[in-house]
């Protein structure tokens, strides 16, 4: 009876040992997925409360860069003018015709009338009310006359139709007389003799017969050729873009 007891309780004894033991296992185990948990959990709240910081760190940056963006295109702006500005004044500066007393440098103040651009008010002392000035560009090309009309200083581009000087068109020199251009921006040459031959593409240069000019300044190249009764008249794509220049070159002849 004492041996069935002993047996018993030993067998009692080593099932409870056994059952307290997996109790632990399984308690640590918890604690440790526990812990597994917790410690992801923390480390995602982690990682989203720098993402959040992250964004708007990258807004107020993406902010500040577009201002200062702003800022340079502002300044861009402001040195493309000047730079503009100051290749125009360089170009002048390097025209040989300055060397020759015959070609003033002048300015242009303004249009004589703002819905005509074929006319503008030039910065030059005249020394003779009745005389015609020719004007020319800082790259050698004509580009119109200069009057004196009302004690104003006038220049009547090659747009205008009163900017009247001889041309020689060709090789055969056909003389021709500048009437002012079209509405598609082509100078016309009026009085050209049929008896000579005019091809397209032929340069036209000033004659200097009319004592404006000198011989040889460029005016354009021949585009179309248009035959009447008479005479023929020409039509020819300018060298000149008078409409984009504030300085032009004004020879004297006289001088």
């Amino acid at each position: 009876m004492n041996k069935t007891l002993t047996i018993i309780f030993l067998i009692i004894s080593l099932f409870l040992g056994y059952f307290f033991n997996i109790e632990k296992d399984i308690k640590s185990k918890l604690n440790s997925l526990s812990n597994s948990i917790s410690s992801t959990i923390l480390n995602n709240f982690v990682i989203i409360e720098s993402n959040i910081n992250k964004y708007f760190n990258q807004l107020e940056y993406i902010d500040r860069l577009k201002q200062i963006n702003e800022q340079n295109n502002k300044y861009k702006l402001l040195y493309n003018i000047k730079n503009n500005e100051n290749q125009e004044l360089n170009k002048l500066l390097e025209i040989d015709y300055e060397k020759e007393h015959k070609f003033q440098k002048i300015k242009v103040l303004s249009y004589l009338s703002l819905n005509d651009n074929s006319k503008v008010i030039i910065d030059y002392k005249m020394d003779e009310k009745n005389k015609i000035y020719a004007l020319v560009t800082h790259d050698g090309f004509s580009v119109g006359i200069v009057l004196n009309k009302e004690n104003q200083n006038i220049a009547y581009l090659n747009k205008s139709d009163r900017c009247n000087y001889t041309v020689y068109i060709g090789k055969n020199n056909a003389p021709g007389i500048t009437s002012g251009m079209n509405s598609n921006g082509k100078l016309l040459i009026k009085y050209t003799p049929l008896w000579k031959e005019i091809n397209l593409n032929d340069e036209v240069i000033t004659s200097g017969m009319d004592n404006i000019f000198p011989y040889g300044i460029k005016v354009g190249v021949v585009e179309k050729i248009i035959k009447g009764e008479t005479a023929q008249e020409v039509l020819i794509k300018p060298y000149d873009d008078a409409l984009s220049q504030r300085y032009f070159y004004l020879y004297d002849s006289s001088k």
